[in-house]
């Protein structure tokens, strides 16, 4: 059997891999590193991460070198599991403990645990070995799990994991653990100022800001890899931009309730006064004091710019527009097209394109075309994992 010791380089990959969760800010973008991490420092094929919620836990994200190598998407919808033992995940938030099982189809009938295999049915996957680890903090509270599934030999065989690998594997997960606790703290006061502007804009809902913020990742991604940006990099450029897009609107508290909630058209006169709310949104983020902050002031002060000049407030045109609020502009857009809204029903996915493809003319920076059309499926993923509540 393939082996992996704790030796001086496994223990440099893991504090490598630690290192890199303490700049993360955002939950969605921590909890999809502390996956792929993980499954780098234990060359595991696959993995899921999930959070606990009240007395379930909440999937997250989920993660599989092969079926990705087949050229197929993820199953993924986003559901929950009691806290209790019946699943191996449910066992581990239960208990706190480490289950590392060579194979899932040769559990002990006496084990309270048992394996699902609906997944794997779902896509034709098979499941062997897996390492499952509590996210535990300072406190002795679990506060989410980590699944890595199927480890790999050289000649990419699946194999059990080896149990010297767990000692470093549940410090790393108790360094995720401290990095998740700080970003749901993070997301929470995020929250806080979207529930403010929702309280005065019905639309700027928290599922239509989770989704700006996960459309504009998706693009700027698919951006970036087409253009070399360096991994650390592109993570850290991530991280801050679902952030920030999240706060495009947060300038709305200081619109009328009149104008917001008007139910007909605006006049010219009232669509002026909305139109202010960039620059209300800019002066509420004007304090900047770090990366996330000017990027959260540029996006809220220019989303409504457009390529040609027409826009506002200022009426920049092309690249004078700045790059991370030229893709939140995108996001925004289409999801205002695809959501539904008091004044109009969702539209269908192929008119929602078509009108995408038009207003790359004009309005919004025709680069980035084809990373929103190459990412539509991807797009329309987090459409469902974010719905209207």
């Amino acid at each position: 059997m393939h082996t992996v010791s704790a030796d001086s380089e496994f223990l440099e990959r893991v504090l490598a891999a630690g290192a890199i969760l303490v700049n993360i800010g955002d939950i969605d973008i921590l909890l999809e590193q502390i996956l792929t991490e993980a499954r780098f420092f234990t060359n595991a094929d696959a993995g899921s991460i999930y959070t606990v919620e009240g007395n379930v836990l909440s999937f997250c994200h989920s993660q599989n070198e092969t079926i990705i190598s087949r050229g197929e998407r993820i199953p993924y919808t986003r559901f929950t599991i009691p806290i209790n033992k019946s699943s191996m995940a449910g066992y581990v938030a239960c208990t706190s403990e480490i289950l590392n099982i060579d194979d899932v189809r040769k559990i002990p009938e006496e084990a309270p645990y048992s394996f699902d295999d609906s997944y794997d049915r779902i896509a034709c996957y098979r499941t062997r070995s897996t390492l499952t680890l509590p996210l535990t903090n300072n406190r002795h509270v679990v506060v989410g799990v980590l699944q890595l599934i199927n480890a790999k030999a050289d000649q990419r065989e699946f194999i059990p994991f080896h149990n010297s690998m767990e000692p470093l594997a549940k410090y790393y997960a108790t360094l995720g653990a401290l990095a998740l606790e700080r970003a749901m703290m993070t997301r929470t006061l995020l929250m806080r100022m979207v529930n403010m502007t929702e309280m005065r804009d019905p639309k700027e809902t928290g599922p239509h800001v989770n989704r700006v913020g996960s459309y504009s990742v998706i693009i700027y991604d698919s951006w970036a890899k087409a253009n070399g940006i360096d991994e650390k990099d592109r993570v850290h450029n991530r991280d801050i931009l679902r952030m920030a897009a999240m706060l495009h609107d947060v300038g709305k508290t200081g619109i009328s309730d009149i104008i917001l909630k008007k139910p007909g058209n605006l006049t010219a006169d009232e669509r002026k006064l909305m139109e202010k709310h960039c620059s209300i949104g800019a002066e509420v983020l004007r304090n900047c004091e770090s990366a996330f902050d000017e990027m959260a002031r540029d996006i809220a002060l220019n989303h409504h710019e457009n390529w040609d000049g027409s826009g506002y407030p200022a009426g920049l045109k092309g690249k004078k527009i700045p790059f991370m609020a030229r893709i939140a502009a995108i996001a925004d857009v289409f999801d205002a097209l695809s959501s539904q809204r008091a004044y109009k029903d969702p539209w269908p996915d192929n008119k929602v394109t078509e009108e995408m493809e038009k207003l790359f003319i004009g309005k919004f920076d025709p680069d980035l075309k084809v990373h929103l059309i190459s990412q539509l499926d991807a797009l329309r993923e987090i459409k469902e994992s974010y719905p209207e509540q």
